[in-house]
């Protein structure tokens, strides 16, 4: 079975009332594709990151089998960044949204490439 994920692939920078982190690897294709992975062989990522994103970032999505053919670099832009506080419960209905650069997501159109048409399963994050 195949599995596509589309959506972002970004930094969170993200604050709790445990700790925090600065610009980690986040996005919504990231994490649908490496749960994927959990249920499927075949897992694919469409989406777009910067002159920023890291190779260390790049080599851990393919040492855990995510098909990387449909990402995409753009060297005049920024990845996309997300910036936020949770509060106390941790619950996804409880964070503020601190900030937010779109960088290479604003004109992001994406690229479907010819090996993943025949996809079983279609998984669409933000974008």
């Amino acid at each position: 079975m195949s599995i596509l994920a589309v959506g972002t692939t970004a930094f969170d920078s993200v604050e709790t009332p445990f700790g925090s982190a600065d610009r980690i690897l986040g996005g919504s294709a990231t994490y649908l594709s490496l749960a994927a992975r959990y249920f499927a062989d075949d897992v694919r990522l469409v989406g777009v990151v910067g002159h920023d994103f890291p190779d260390e970032y790049v080599e851990l999505l393919r040492e855990r089998g995510i098909d990387l053919e449909g990402l995409e670099v753009n060297e005049d832009r920024e990845t996309f960044f997300w910036k936020g506080r949770y509060h106390d419960n941790l619950s996804i209905g409880e964070r503020d949204t601190l900030e937010t650069r779109l960088g290479v997501v604003e004109d992001f159109d994406p690229t479907l490439p010819e090996s993943y048409r025949d996809s079983r399963i279609v998984a669409l994050g933000n974008l």
